[in-house]
Parts: structure tokens; sequence; C-alpha cells
């Protein structure tokens, strides 16, 4: 008995200490109505020395530092000592150094005509054996967040959710709903653009994976690029992940601004900066994403490149549901983030979505596949049950069209505007 409360009192104290994060930033949210780039943000002696006191927490002790080249700075930390373990349900957590199995995705045998597969990763190998890098987070980036109001809590996780404030957000995505069979992951080809945004916005193309629970309760992992100057202090697309248990209700966001995210990889960091970016109709560079729920650690990894290179994982306790054993529903394409201020952002290229032959001019995910319980691969198809869900004129959406050695492809994107 003296264990059970002993535990029910250190998971009240870690929830206690992983929120107040997230409520100081929503709270800077509510209290602001500042615009990134028009003036700064003021705060009082206490937020200042709260700030200060979260930053400690958040920002573990470094054995090294990485600058990348896109100004971030990048901190070495324990492996053990990493922001994933400040969370409670993983205060005893044993780490994974990898899946038990990886899934049977065979190499597209053309994927080279879609343009260059890109290698990314911190410079010099990354960080001594032993540490994992950890994007640094600055105190500028807790005070921004009262011009981002969603910045705390990732995307929606269900984009037919009616709670989700559609002023906010807009969607272009197809979505393999639940047709009886359970999935078990998703890989896919992710082109890479960067569309234009105002300082308080994003526009972001994402692998999702979710459960079918009502939307309020929604279970999900976001895998993709954002570009979101609000997370990243540039305009450049970066490597970003989201997560949630509750429709990011109470837990989940971005990378690992709160602990969940198990960082493996000693050079491939969430958040790190994706380039070059795709010219339109020249030169296409490419992202591979894998998100798979290994069959026997149960935890969702997130693998990269054709190599299946591993990043991370998401340990299964964070989640309950069906989504701690599988997905339900696998979406792929865009969503745009505006916090209120005109045009609204482009996504993808920033033109309009056409089905033609030149996929040099389309933000594109393609080579979709479904992975099973097993480890076996289901490419998607034209006969594969889906549907498509936009929520704007100003982004169109196609599906169908064959990217050259990829399978079929998810075309998106539109230049936003005044009137979405």
């Amino acid at each position: 008995m003296a264990l059970r409360e002993d535990f029910l009192i250190r998971w009240a104290m870690g929830l206690k200490e992983m929120f107040l994060v997230l409520f100081l930033l929503l709270s800077l949210t509510i209290n602001g109505n500042g615009v990134e780039g028009k003036g700064s943000t003021s705060l009082s002696k206490e937020e200042d020395m709260e700030i200060e006191r979260l930053l400690k927490i958040i920002n573990k002790p470094a054995v090294k530092t990485i600058k990348d080249g896109y100004g971030q700075i990048f901190s070495c930390v324990d492996i053990e000592k990493q922001p994933a373990f400040d969370h409670p349900l993983l205060m005893n957590h044993k780490i994974q150094m990898g899946p038990g199995s990886l899934p049977k995705v065979i190499k597209d045998k053309k994927a080279s005509s879609l343009g260059v597969s890109l290698k990314i990763g911190l410079k010099d190998g990354g960080c001594p054996l032993g540490t994992v890098p950890i994007r640094r987070i600055t105190k500028e980036e807790l005070k921004r967040a009262k011009s981002s109001p969603n910045f705390e809590k990732g995307y929606p996780s269900n984009a037919q959710d009616p709670s989700n404030d559609q002023a906010k957000f807009h969607f272009a995505l197809q979505s393999k709903d639940k047709d009886g069979d359970a999935v078990f992951g998703s890989r896919a080809v992710l082109n890479t653009w960067q569309p234009n945004i105002l300082g308080n916005q994003s526009s972001s193309s994402l692998v999702i994976l979710r459960d079918a629970s009502p939307p309020e309760q929604t279970r999900s992992i976001h895998a993709g690029w954002v570009v979101s100057s609000a997370l990243y202090h540039n305009f450049l697309p970066h490597l970003s992940t989201a997560w949630t248990n509750d429709n990011h209700q109470k837990t989940g966001c971005y990378d690992v601004l709160c602990p969940g995210f198990v960082q493996i990889s000693r050079d491939l960091p969430l958040g790190i900066g994706v380039s070059p970016t795709s010219i339109y109709d020249g030169t296409q560079y490419y992202i591979i994403l894998t998100v798979y729920k290994d069959p026997l650690s149960e935890a969702w990894w997130l693998l990269y490149g054709d190599e299946k290179k591993k990043v991370g994982y998401w340990p299964k306790v964070l989640f309950n549901s069906t989504f701690a054993d599988h997905a339900d529903v696998v979406q792929w394409g865009g969503i745009v983030y505006n916090a209120g201020v005109l045009p609204w952002p482009e996504m993808g290229s920033g033109h309009n979505a056409k089905i033609n032959t030149e996929y040099r001019k389309d933000c594109y995910i393609g080579g979709m596949n479904l992975i099973g319980k097993d480890g076996d691969v289901h490419p998607v198809t034209m006969d594969t049950p889906r549907r498509i869900i936009t929520s704007s004129p100003c982004y169109e959406f196609y599906f169908g069209f064959r990217v050259p050695g990829v399978n079929y492809a998810v075309l998106f994107g539109g230049p936003g505007g005044n009137n979405c």
C-alpha cells in the first residue's frame, strides 16, 4: 500500500511539473495579443522568473552543443536524462535502442526519378556516444508563445473534429478510413517545399496515424516537415512530429517540447532543418518517413530514409484505447495554421495541385504503404478505401496521380489568400 501511495504522489508531482510548461504557454497566449515581429512580449517579473525556472527544467545539462546551419542549437544530453523521462509514466522506462523487427518495405526501384533523397543530420556524426541531441529551447521561444495560440499543442488530431477552431486551421488530406483492417504503420515519400508564411503561421506536409475514438478524445501521431518560425525561428522546413492521447486537451506537443518522445539517434534530432527544398518545375528533393508499431516492443517508432534509420520512439504507455495497439485511420496531406493575420499562408509549392504529368510543380506524398501487424506492406492503390478532407477552396487536393516509380501519390497545395 505504501508503494502504491508513493507512486501516486510521484505521479501527481510529475504531472504538475510537466503541465506547468503547457499552462505557462497557454496563459501567455490567452493574456497576450502580440504578433511576432510587431513589438516585444511584455512579461511581469513573476512570469519572467517562472520562465527562467522552466528553462532549467526543459534544457538539460549538455555534454556538448552543436549549432546547425539554421541558427538552432542542439544540446547533447545523457540519453538516460533526456526530457522524455520527465514524464511520470516513463520514470522507470528501459530505453530501447531499436525495434525488435523492421517493416518489410521494399525500396522503390525508380525513386531516383523523383529527384534527390535528402540525407540530413548534424555535422561530424552528431553527439558523443551515450548522449542524444535535443533542440535547446530559448527564453524568447517561450515568450513567443503568446503570438502563436496553438504553439503548445501540436496540430489537431482529427480534421473532422467539430470542436476544432476552423478559423485557425485548413486541411487538404487523403484519409484511409477504418475498414476492418488494423494499421500498424505507414511509410511515405514527401517532397519538400518552402511555402511562404507570416511569423505566426505554419504550413506542413504530414503523415498522420490515429485511432477511431470520438473527436474530442482522438489519439494520434503526426510526422513530416513543418515550416513554423514560432517553433524554429526561421522560415525553412524542419523534421517535425506531434502526438497526443486526448486530442491535445491535456497531453501532447510538438517534437520534445513536452516529455514523451524518446530520442535514439545521435545525429538526427526532431526539429532539424530539411534542405534543400524543391524547385518549382525543377529539381525535386524529398524525405522518406516511416511510423511503425513494433510488434515486439509495442512502441511506435519513427524511421528515416529507405535505410530506415532509427530516430526514436513513442512508448506504448503514453497511449490508451486501441492506439496503444494499432491505428484505425491514416492520413496524408497538408495542414496550414493561422493565428488570425491575413493572408492565409501557402501550402506546399504555393500553387494549386493539378492532376497532370508535371509532378515537379506540386507538393506530393507518394509511395504510400500501409504496414500490417507483422511488418508486411500493402501499397496504397486506387482500390484502397479512402476519402478526401478539404476545408477551404484556397487549397486543392487530388489522389491517383502516379509519380514515376513510387506508386500512387496525393497532390495538394494552394496559394492561401484573404478569403480562405
